[in-house]
């Protein structure tokens, strides 16, 4: 189609550019369909394909329009660089849905993000109560000692930065380890509590699981939409300047 252009003297930045912007307003639409659920549109694993499948085809559109070398000029320059890094970012936010789901289903339970920070002060709760009901029935702290020394500030601290980029179970594996140790010097009341300390901990590891992994995709989904705005806008004025001095190519 815009060989045939080329070959009647026209231009085919004129095609190639309505079709690249129609395809960048059809991405942006799939965010605001997410929105209204209610309405009958599709559903939105529907709509997930096709933004898929246009967002792939755009890639070629975009290599159309902008052809070789790399568009020149402020505007067109941050606009090719904006739409490639929205492109990338889809493609790293296309693996992300597909690998983490599986990694949280792994964990166990569902567990909404809302619901985190409540479930983990509930946990924090039962590990503070199981320790001191443990002393008041045993008499001896012994139990009471570690978990001040090794598992307060677990179930009481956030984890580092390390920990939210990639999670994993070293430190969970190393305390149950230390309690595994404390274990044999623990009196019988003290051993129901270091099981119920167990299981807490387990606990307070998965939610800590979910919340890094889900706050990742709702980091790169914030990061998506908004490079995907700021694509719509600059295509626009791109299209808009094109009209008004006669449309060049990009």
């Amino acid at each position: 189609w815009t060989r045939a252009e080329e070959r009647q003297l026209g231009t085919s930045a004129f095609t190639t550019g309505y079709l690249l912007l129609a395809a960048v307003l059809f991405l942006a639409l799939y965010n605001v369909r997410k929105k209204f659920p209610f309405l009958p549109l599709g559903t939105s694993a529907v709509w997930l394909q096709w933004h898929l499948y246009v967002g792939i085809g755009s890639m070629g559109l975009f290599a159309l329009h902008a052809g070789v070398p790399w568009p020149s000029g402020v505007l067109n320059s941050t606009l090719g660089t904006i739409y490639l890094v929205t492109v990338a970012s889809g493609l790293v936010g296309l693996f992300l849905t597909r690998t983490i789901p599986r990694q949280l289903a792994r964990v166990g339970e569902e567990v909404l993000y809302e619901r985190i920070p409540a479930l983990r002060l509930q946990v924090r709760t039962q590990a503070g109560d199981t320790v001191l009901q443990s002393v008041s029935a045993s008499g001896v702290t012994t139990l009471a000692d570690f978990y001040v020394d090794r598992l307060f500030d677990f179930f009481h601290r956030p984890r580092g930065v390390g920990y939210f980029i990639r999670p994993t179970t070293a430190q969970r594996r190393s305390l149950m380890s230390e309690l595994t140790a404390v274990r044999r010097y623990l009196s019988d009341q003290e051993q129901a509590a270091c099981e119920r300390l167990f299981a807490l901990l387990r606990r307070k590891d998965d939610l800590d699981f979910h919340e890094a992994r889900q706050r990742l995709l709702k980091g790169w989904l914030f990061v998506h939409i908004g490079l995907t705005y700021g694509l719509v806008v600059l295509a626009l004025l791109h299209g808009l300047l094109a009209l008004a001095f006669g449309g060049g190519g990009a």
